[in-house]
């Protein structure tokens, strides 16, 4: 039997919340303020932290939230709100609360919240970091230790999720993570890739129709929002929905509900949002492109996948769990030290997913099981020529002038030290720029100085 500590002021609230909890069967310990709690904190052992946000002081309830965390780390805190915001949850989440409620609170979310924290202390008994993460998410690297530690973070918490990231470095692993070791690793994982969904069928797709709603609508259909019930929902790519649809998604996070196309009932459903993007939203919120709304719903966990231009000492470990996965047999291919120099050194401007398509193609140009200096020369010799400078191609990749022109000088220098086997003087001459010229360049783009 679980036992809970119940934060809350309002006797009649705290009373009624008191039975509720009991009747679900939980042995319940409640008390009116900051003060008590701290002496029952002290006291005895809680496996579970319910608090009002708003008691003798405003942000009263966060006081709770800080004081479980330092005295009993191991209960999980929820915290119970009539002023639900995403600041709110943001600064929950930064000490450490589980997850919050919005008042008023009925039983059945009360005892649902108690269920899924009590769920995730289940699961934090083996924690993700004695995993080994899959692919993207590999690497010794200062970023991804951040990245793996922000991560592991949010598969014990149900807030949103919002992984930013350019093409390739590994977004959609980063969220399937999150699921797989969330209290919801149960329920289904939907992928929805917004680029893709012509902007038509946005409606029908995200949350469903019923049979007559519009042409070609000969049957009831759930949407995919209602297809993620229980589980996690992944928008990738979740600047590309258009502003109409933002604003019902942004209902539709909100409320918890769904209504279906040509249906005027909304449906129940409890979801979890895990969204991607390779744009900058806090940008496309001031251009009027993105929901501030929206943004804010989704960005409560915010986690940054690093290009592998910025943790080139990854590419080893990446190369080599890469080839374990290809070899196909129970030997597995090998990389001569000097070809895991060279690649190290490429630009890499797609990230994980340019280095598994290299990989690939190197394997299918090696007639042995050594990958060598002189299969990667045979490869770069058949590659096309740089890609053609044009406006079209800078908005398809999501970039905007400065990053477009930050990335092509980054493969430009890369390209030139690798040429000059590192050697910054000749690099320079290469790159017609002065010694000085190159050496602060280096700094300011965050290249390291021994390639």
């Amino acid at each position: 039997m679980a036992d809970i500590l119940l934060v809350e002021d309002d006797t009649n609230a705290r009373r009624v919340m008191s039975l509720s909890l009991e009747s679900g069967g939980y042995r319940v310990v409640d008390c009116a303020g900051v003060e008590e709690a701290e002496k029952q904190l002290r006291s005895g052992a809680f496996d579970v932290v319910l608090t009002d946000l708003r008691m003798q002081r405003k942000d009263a309830g966060l006081e709770v939230v800080r004081m479980s965390g330092q005295l009993q780390p191991a209960a999980k805190v929820v915290l119970i709100t009539a002023y639900a915001s995403a600041e709110t949850a943001v600064s929950a989440m930064k000490l450490g609360a589980f997850d919050y409620l919005t008042k008023p609170v009925s039983s059945e979310e009360l005892n649902a919240a108690v269920e899924r924290a009590l769920d995730v202390g289940d699961a934090a008994a083996t924690p993700p970091s004695e995993e080994l993460p899959e692919g993207s998410l590999i690497g010794v690297s200062l970023a991804m230790q951040r990245v793996r530690e922000r991560l592991q973070r949010a598969c014990l918490r149900d807030f949103s999720v919002l992984i930013s990231g350019e093409s390739g470095t590994g977004k959609e692993t980063a969220a399937r993570y999150v699921h797989a070791h969330s209290a919801r690793r149960h329920g289904p994982f939907i992928p929805i890739h917004c680029a893709a969904i012509p902007a038509g069928a946005y409606e029908s797709e995200l949350f469903g129709h019923c049979r007559g709603a519009f042409k070609g609508a000969d049957a009831d259909r759930a949407g995919l929002i209602e297809a993620a019930n229980g589980g996690t929902l992944f928008l990738d790519e979740v600047g590309d929905i258009p502003l109409s649809i933002q604003a019902e998604l942004s209902q539709v996070l909100q409320a918890q509900t769904v209504c279906r196309l040509g249906e005027e009932t909304p449906r129940e459903v409890d979801i979890r949002i895990i969204a991607a993007t390779s744009r900058d939203l806090g940008e496309a919120v001031r251009a009027g492109r993105f929901r501030e709304d929206l943004f804010y719903s989704l960005n409560v966990v915010p986690v940054h996948m690093p290009p592998l231009r910025q943790r080139r000492e990854d590419i080893p470990e990446l190369l080599a769990y890469l080839l374990r996965q290809m070899s196909g047999s129970e030997e597995s291919l090998r990389v001569t030290p000097a070809c895991v120099e060279r690649v190290s050194h490429l630009p890499l401007t797609g990230n994980v997913r340019e280095l598994e398509n290299l990989l690939q193609r190197m394997i299918a140009l090696s007639d042995g099981r050594e990958l060598n200096l002189s299969v990667l020369g045979e490869l770069q010799g058949q590659s096309a020529a740089p890609a053609e400078i044009s406006l079209q191609r800078m908005q398809q990749q999501g970039m905007n002038l400065d990053q477009w022109l930050e990335q092509s000088e980054v493969q430009l220098i890369e390209e030139a030290l690798a040429r000059s086997d590192g050697n910054i003087t000749h690099a320079a001459e290469i790159l017609g720029v002065s010694f000085r010229s190159l050496r602060y360049r280096l700094r300011k783009l965050d290249i390291r100085e021994d390639q």
